[in-house]
Protein backbone atom coordinates (compact mmCIF):
# COMPACT_ATOMS: atom_id res chain seq x y z
CA UNK A 1 0.00 0.00 0.00
CA UNK A 2 2.64 2.50 0.78
CA UNK A 3 4.63 1.83 -2.40
CA UNK A 4 1.29 2.52 -3.88
CA UNK A 5 0.44 5.31 -2.32
CA UNK A 6 4.47 6.67 -3.04
CA UNK A 7 4.11 5.70 -6.98
CA UNK A 8 0.89 7.92 -6.50
CA UNK A 9 2.50 10.93 -5.30
CA UNK A 10 5.26 11.22 -7.92
CA UNK A 11 2.58 10.30 -10.52
CA UNK A 12 0.88 13.68 -8.88
CA UNK A 13 4.22 15.37 -9.26
CA UNK A 14 5.05 14.75 -13.01
CA UNK A 15 1.01 15.54 -13.98
CA UNK A 16 0.66 18.87 -12.16
CA UNK A 17 4.12 20.12 -10.52
CA UNK A 18 6.15 22.92 -11.71
CA UNK A 19 8.80 21.90 -14.15
CA UNK A 20 12.28 22.65 -11.67
CA UNK A 21 15.40 22.61 -12.88
CA UNK A 22 17.44 20.38 -11.28
CA UNK A 23 20.70 21.55 -10.88
CA UNK A 24 19.37 25.25 -10.11
CA UNK A 25 17.77 23.50 -7.12
CA UNK A 26 20.38 21.57 -5.80
CA UNK A 27 22.81 24.54 -6.60
CA UNK A 28 20.45 26.59 -4.10
CA UNK A 29 20.23 23.46 -1.78
CA UNK A 30 23.76 23.61 -1.66
CA UNK A 31 24.20 27.40 -1.05
CA UNK A 32 21.36 28.50 0.65
CA UNK A 33 21.53 26.76 4.04
CA UNK A 34 25.05 28.48 4.23
CA UNK A 35 23.61 32.03 3.74
CA UNK A 36 21.62 31.99 6.70
CA UNK A 37 24.88 31.47 8.82
CA UNK A 38 25.76 35.12 7.44
CA UNK A 39 23.09 36.40 9.38
CA UNK A 40 24.92 38.03 12.15
CA UNK A 41 21.67 37.67 14.69
CA UNK A 42 21.10 33.96 13.49
CA UNK A 43 20.92 33.36 17.33
CA UNK A 44 17.96 35.08 18.03
CA UNK A 45 16.12 33.30 15.26
CA UNK A 46 16.81 29.59 16.27
CA UNK A 47 14.43 26.81 17.65
CA UNK A 48 15.17 25.32 20.86
CA UNK A 49 18.76 25.79 20.10
CA UNK A 50 18.60 24.71 16.12
CA UNK A 51 17.70 26.15 13.20
CA UNK A 52 14.82 25.12 11.62
CA UNK A 53 14.67 25.70 7.58
CA UNK A 54 11.31 25.52 6.49
CA UNK A 55 10.78 24.48 2.78
CA UNK A 56 6.98 26.02 1.59
CA UNK A 57 5.61 23.73 -1.12
CA UNK A 58 2.13 23.79 -2.92
CA UNK A 59 0.61 19.79 -2.81
CA UNK A 60 1.86 19.38 -6.23
CA UNK A 61 5.84 19.74 -5.27
CA UNK A 62 5.48 17.70 -2.77
CA UNK A 63 8.23 15.31 -3.82
CA UNK A 64 10.03 17.98 -5.21
CA UNK A 65 10.51 19.55 -1.72
CA UNK A 66 11.07 16.13 -0.43
CA UNK A 67 13.87 15.85 -2.65
CA UNK A 68 15.70 18.77 -1.41
CA UNK A 69 15.49 17.92 2.57
CA UNK A 70 16.94 14.57 1.26
CA UNK A 71 19.66 16.75 -0.83
CA UNK A 72 20.71 19.01 1.86
CA UNK A 73 20.51 16.30 4.76
CA UNK A 74 22.99 13.86 2.70
CA UNK A 75 25.43 17.24 1.98
CA UNK A 76 25.25 18.59 5.47
CA UNK A 77 24.66 15.56 7.84
CA UNK A 78 22.63 17.76 9.96
CA UNK A 79 24.80 20.26 11.01
CA UNK A 80 25.44 23.65 9.73
CA UNK A 81 28.62 24.94 11.04
CA UNK A 82 28.01 24.50 15.01
CA UNK A 83 24.03 24.64 14.76
CA UNK A 84 22.21 21.54 14.58
CA UNK A 85 19.32 22.01 12.15
CA UNK A 86 16.16 20.57 11.08
CA UNK A 87 13.92 21.11 8.05
CA UNK A 88 10.32 21.32 7.65
CA UNK A 89 8.19 21.08 4.43
CA UNK A 90 5.10 23.49 5.09
CA UNK A 91 2.52 23.49 2.85
CA UNK A 92 2.05 27.47 2.26
CA UNK A 93 -1.51 26.48 3.06
CA UNK A 94 0.01 25.80 6.88
CA UNK A 95 2.33 28.56 7.05
CA UNK A 96 1.59 31.95 9.45
CA UNK A 97 3.08 33.56 12.12
CA UNK A 98 2.44 31.00 14.09
CA UNK A 99 5.23 29.08 12.25
CA UNK A 100 8.32 27.95 14.02
CA UNK A 101 10.86 28.34 11.76
CA UNK A 102 14.44 30.12 11.37
CA UNK A 103 14.59 30.55 7.60
CA UNK A 104 12.61 29.69 4.76
CA UNK A 105 12.80 28.46 0.86
CA UNK A 106 9.22 28.65 -1.30
CA UNK A 107 8.99 27.07 -4.34
CA UNK A 108 7.18 28.03 -7.27
CA UNK A 109 3.77 29.33 -5.93
CA UNK A 110 0.99 30.13 -8.48
CA UNK A 111 -0.04 32.61 -5.60
CA UNK A 112 0.66 33.66 -2.28
CA UNK A 113 3.92 34.61 -2.86
CA UNK A 114 3.29 37.98 -1.13
CA UNK A 115 1.42 36.82 1.81
CA UNK A 116 4.10 34.44 2.51
CA UNK A 117 6.86 37.25 2.39
CA UNK A 118 5.36 39.34 3.96
CA UNK A 119 4.73 36.75 6.95
CA UNK A 120 9.13 36.12 6.64
CA UNK A 121 9.61 40.22 7.01
CA UNK A 122 7.14 40.42 9.97
CA UNK A 123 9.15 37.14 11.80
CA UNK A 124 12.59 38.96 10.67
CA UNK A 125 13.95 35.76 9.18
CA UNK A 126 15.39 35.39 5.88
CA UNK A 127 13.94 34.33 2.57
CA UNK A 128 14.96 32.27 -0.67
CA UNK A 129 13.17 31.71 -3.23
CA UNK A 130 13.52 29.36 -6.36
CA UNK A 131 12.65 32.01 -9.09
CA UNK A 132 14.18 34.95 -9.14
CA UNK A 133 10.77 36.98 -10.16
CA UNK A 134 9.35 36.59 -6.96
CA UNK A 135 11.81 38.74 -5.50
CA UNK A 136 9.69 41.80 -6.76
CA UNK A 137 6.89 40.17 -4.11
CA UNK A 138 8.97 40.47 -1.33
CA UNK A 139 11.38 37.40 -0.56
CA UNK A 140 14.87 38.12 -0.10
CA UNK A 141 17.21 35.86 -1.79
CA UNK A 142 17.69 33.90 -5.28
CA UNK A 143 20.21 32.57 -6.91
CA UNK A 144 20.68 32.45 -10.79
CA UNK A 145 23.17 30.46 -12.87
CA UNK A 146 24.22 32.86 -16.00
CA UNK A 147 27.87 32.55 -16.95
CA UNK A 148 28.28 31.75 -13.30
CA UNK A 149 26.32 31.55 -10.38
CA UNK A 150 25.13 34.96 -8.86
CA UNK A 151 23.15 34.90 -5.78
CA UNK A 152 20.90 38.00 -5.53
CA UNK A 153 19.49 39.95 -2.83
CA UNK A 154 16.69 42.30 -2.72
CA UNK A 155 18.59 46.02 -1.72
CA UNK A 156 15.48 47.08 0.04
CA UNK A 157 15.29 44.41 2.56
CA UNK A 158 18.48 45.26 3.78
CA UNK A 159 16.47 48.14 5.68
CA UNK A 160 14.86 45.54 8.18
CA UNK A 161 16.30 46.18 11.93
CA UNK A 162 15.57 41.64 12.44
CA UNK A 163 18.45 40.93 9.60
CA UNK A 164 22.40 41.83 10.02
CA UNK A 165 24.74 40.01 7.38
CA UNK A 166 27.87 40.20 7.68
CA UNK A 167 29.67 42.43 4.92
CA UNK A 168 31.27 39.47 3.40
CA UNK A 169 27.83 38.44 1.84
CA UNK A 170 27.11 42.21 1.26
CA UNK A 171 30.19 42.21 -0.99
CA UNK A 172 29.68 38.85 -3.54
CA UNK A 173 25.90 39.29 -3.84
CA UNK A 174 24.32 41.34 -7.10
CA UNK A 175 21.38 43.48 -5.58
CA UNK A 176 18.15 43.62 -7.24
CA UNK A 177 16.27 46.81 -7.23
CA UNK A 178 13.01 46.77 -6.48
CA UNK A 179 11.76 46.41 -10.32
CA UNK A 180 14.25 44.65 -12.05
CA UNK A 181 13.96 41.47 -11.78
CA UNK A 182 11.47 40.99 -14.71
CA UNK A 183 14.73 42.12 -16.57
CA UNK A 184 17.14 39.50 -15.61
CA UNK A 185 18.12 37.63 -18.61
CA UNK A 186 17.50 33.97 -18.17
CA UNK A 187 19.82 32.89 -21.70
CA UNK A 188 22.12 31.10 -19.53
CA UNK A 189 19.55 28.82 -18.50
CA UNK A 190 19.49 26.41 -21.21
CA UNK A 191 23.58 26.81 -22.14
CA UNK A 192 23.88 23.01 -21.75
CA UNK A 193 27.13 22.87 -21.39
CA UNK A 194 27.33 25.23 -17.98
CA UNK A 195 25.12 22.51 -16.43
CA UNK A 196 26.53 19.69 -17.21
CA UNK A 197 29.71 20.86 -15.58
CA UNK A 198 27.49 22.01 -12.27
CA UNK A 199 25.55 18.50 -12.56
CA UNK A 200 28.97 16.76 -12.71
CA UNK A 201 30.08 18.58 -9.58
CA UNK A 202 27.06 17.22 -7.72
CA UNK A 203 27.69 13.82 -8.80
CA UNK A 204 31.11 13.98 -7.46
CA UNK A 205 29.64 14.46 -4.11
CA UNK A 206 27.39 11.72 -4.29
Amino acid sequence: MKKIIFLYLILINIAFGYNYDDVVLKAQASIFPKVILLDKKIEEKLIEGKIVYSIIYDKTDYMTALSIKDFIDKNFKGQLDTYDYEINLVDFRDFSLETNTSAIYVLNLSDHIEEIANIANEKGIISFSYDINNLKKGLMFSLVIEKSTVLYLKKEILLTKKIEFVDALLQMVQFVEKDYTDQIDKQYYNNINLKMYYASLFNNKK
